[in-house]
């Protein structure tokens, strides 16, 4: 029999959770970087709490057990993705699968230009109108390799791929009428860009993108800085479409790293008060360190994983402080961060 590493890596996880023993993945220094007994035993408090808070529907809401809302559903899917399940394996496939299912039938139902036509959640004010297209979309071209309804899963990533790219606008960006558009563009971009590696033909214009983006962040740098959860999403959110597509080395990129990481190292600010936006901005930052490794991984992660673990609320979830307060979105984030050495998500790997 043989196994992949996803089947190597939840055996792992597993034998951390149960005994306490961190198994041998290569040096101190690498295992002290990546899992520890505190983080593993920190996803599962996290993912205990997202299984109490599931809808009968199989959906989850912004808190637990409210009415069930696209954008958290398709978060807790990823990040149970990121735990090592799928909808064909797993601790939680059932789980799994039931999202698939859920979001299948949102977008058999969609409006033309949108995965829904409610408008005013939380994720929308804050992101943009496309905010569940976006979650759904990227979700639903992650899982569509180990689908149980393989051909209905292509066929939603496909519909929602026209969706994203029809929205996207000439300058490259996807609007700017939510209170944190540029979150609303990387989301954009990350999931044409999972999707692309899924093998779908996305279109869009990730160029233009990027060229918003750096200009953003130079306008954003060459003033005096605002409140700190304001540069702390904008920044983080650039960085991670810059860095992948190969502008890492660019001065105003550089500059904006190493702000970020100089806030969440200096102290709990960042972490105390945290919503949703930032918990976001976080998972972002730790998949563009997490693909680039070396110093930016080593120094970036440890600091994140460890933050994070230390505002985890004692029923397992975390909170939002501000803005996107929805402990569900939150839970499924950090839980995200704190799955990210398992590299279990397809797009953790490109």
């Amino acid at each position: 029999m043989s196994f992949s590493r996803r089947h190597f890596l939840a055996a792992s996880s597993s034998l951390i959770a149960a005994s306490n023993i961190i198994p041998s993945l290569g040096s101190d220094d690498e295992i002290e970087r990546e899992l520890t007994r505190e983080s593993v035993n920190s996803v599962r408090r996290g993912m205990e709490w997202l299984n109490r808070a599931k809808c009968a529907n199989g959906g989850y809401g912004q808190e637990s057990k409210q009415w069930a809302d696209i954008g958290c559903t398709a978060t807790v899917g990823l990040a149970m993705m990121a735990d090592g399940s799928t909808p064909l394996q797993g601790p939680r496939k059932h789980h799994v699968r039931e999202i698939v299912n859920f979001l299948l039938k949102k977008v058999e139902v969609m409006p033309k230009q949108n995965i829904t036509s409610k408008t005013g959640t939380q994720l929308q004010n804050k992101i943009g109108a496309q905010a569940h297209t976006f979650f759904a979309l990227l979700f639903l071209s992650q899982v569509s390799g180990e689908s149980h309804n393989t051909q209905a899963t292509l066929a939603a990533v496909k519909k929602l791929v026209t969706s994203v790219v029809d929205a996207q606008k000439g300058d490259g960006s996807w609007g700017n009428t939510s209170w944190a558009p540029v979150l609303g563009t990387v989301m954009g971009w990350t999931s044409l860009r999972s999707s692309h590696f899924a093998g779908f033909d996305v279109g869009g214009s990730p160029e233009k993108t990027a060229e918003f983006l750096i200009d953003t962040l130079r306008n954003n740098l060459s003033k005096p800085q605002n409140h700190w959860m304001h540069n702390l999403y904008k920044n983080a959110a650039g960085i991670r479409v810059l860095y992948a597509m190969g502008k890492e080395n660019e001065p105003i990129v550089k500059k904006a790293f190493d702000q970020v990481l100089k806030l969440v190292t200096d102290g709990k600010t960042a972490f105390n008060q945290a919503g949703g936006e930032e918990y976001l901005a976080f998972h972002l930052l730790t998949e563009t360190t997490l693909q680039k490794g070396g110093k930016d991984w080593a120094t970036w992660y440890p600091v994140v994983r460890d933050k994070i673990i230390s505002v985890q609320n004692k029923d397992g979830s975390w909170t939002g402080h501000h803005c996107i307060t929805s402990r569900t979105f939150c839970t499924a984030a950090a839980c995200l961060v704190l799955s990210a050495p398992n590299r279990y998500l397809p797009i953790s790997q490109k």
